[in-house]
């Protein structure tokens, strides 16, 4: 029998043979610990999720290129179905569908949920990336699943969770939601309607096999989304270009920028204006400060001048309060974080 550890050692030979496009050889890796007894749900969650994870933060730290990442994503995905194929999955346990967040394209969280289940008893069928919420309605009306569950990357995507959970009522169909956007605790997914969350994919696994005693009855009412926050992410393009023209008259530094490192500005303006809208979306400005760490760490891996990002803030804050106050507010505390991150009040709900 192969131990959980000795599966969380096989990361690196598992990088290595998929970063050289060496796909069959890793492959090979991760059926090989099947044979040797690990379990499917020790593959997917110490070796091919813990792999995805050292990938994206190897691109973080500017050590590998996004065509690296895709090559290893593409490595994991084979992977994934290989396993797929070679386990014969134990007595149905229920049903469930596992969709991403209308939106969300990135589809192998999702695709390790489903593995993960089937590997618990669960007859799963797996929608991929985005499915229109419509579709999905169809799909739940037809099969008449036990569950869904609804996976949910990055925070730009909250509407998408909230428009999928109210095409999963209207049929009947209880919701859990979780994934990387919704890691912080129950409230985001809560707030956008689910009727339950977990932190991980047998936490799920669990809750499904006391629903089979206890299913929830879904809400009638749709998920009620502050209309606010929703213009505030339409109207980031144009907010985005108004605070890159500040920028440029207010920032000596941008005087140094390459023509990519002005065209990654633009774009991590609008970003900051989606999260902003997102974290008022659910109340959370927990979802805002997460992003900005994040994006910190980017842009000192790429030698962008540190007050940088301070500067794009300065240039929004006022542009983003005249859509909305409290948002302005959001950001003007987001800056003061930057600046003195322990002094800083942000963290309570909004």
């Amino acid at each position: 029998m192969t131990a959980v550890s000795e599966v969380h050692d096989s990361v690196g030979p598992f990088l290595e043979r998929a970063i050289r496009s060496d796909g069959a050889s890793a492959v090979r890796l991760a059926l090989d610990l099947l044979d040797h007894g690990a379990s499917t749900e020790a593959i997917v969650v110490e070796l091919l999720a813990a792999a995805q994870f050292e990938s994206g933060e190897r691109w973080l730290k500017n050590v590998w290129t996004v065509a690296d990442e895709h090559v290893v994503s593409g490595v994991t995905q084979r992977s994934l179905d290989a396993i797929a194929n070679s386990v014969e999955p134990p007595a149905a346990a229920g049903s469930v569908v596992v969709a991403c967040a209308e939106g969300d394209w990135h589809s192998l969280p999702a695709q390790m949920c489903a593995e993960v289940l089937r590997s618990h008893g669960f007859a799963v069928s797996f929608l991929g990336a985005s499915t229109p919420s419509d579709h999905v309605a169809r799909l739940l009306t037809r099969d008449r699943p036990d569950a869904l569950i609804v996976t949910c990357n990055l925070a730009l995507f909250f509407g998408g969770v909230a428009r999928v959970v109210d095409a999963a009522h209207r049929t009947g169909t209880p919701v859990i939601a979780g994934g990387r956007a919704l890691r912080s605790g129950p409230a985001r997914a809560l707030r956008l309607g689910a009727d339950a969350w977990e932190p991980d994919f047998v936490s799920a696994a669990a809750s499904l096999h006391k629903w089979a005693n206890d299913r929830p009855s879904p809400r009638a009412d749709p998920t009620t989304l502050d209309r606010t926050a929703l213009q505030l992410d339409l109207d980031s393009p144009l907010l985005a270009a108004a605070a890159f023209d500040s920028m440029i008259a207010s920032f000596p530094g941008m005087s140094s920028f390459t023509t990519e490192q002005l065209a990654r500005t633009r774009e991590d303006l609008v970003f900051i204006v989606r999260f902003i809208a997102a974290a008022r979306l659910v109340g959370d400005p927990t979802v805002l400060i997460e992003f900005l760490d994040w994006l910190n760490s980017l842009l000192a891996a790429r030698d962008v001048p540190p007050n940088a990002l301070v500067a794009g803030l300065e240039a929004l804050a006022p542009l983003v309060d005249k859509v909305d106050a409290d948002a302005g507010e959001l950001t003007k505390e987001a800056i003061r974080h930057l600046l003195d991150p322990v002094a800083s009040r942000l963290g309570g709900p909004i």
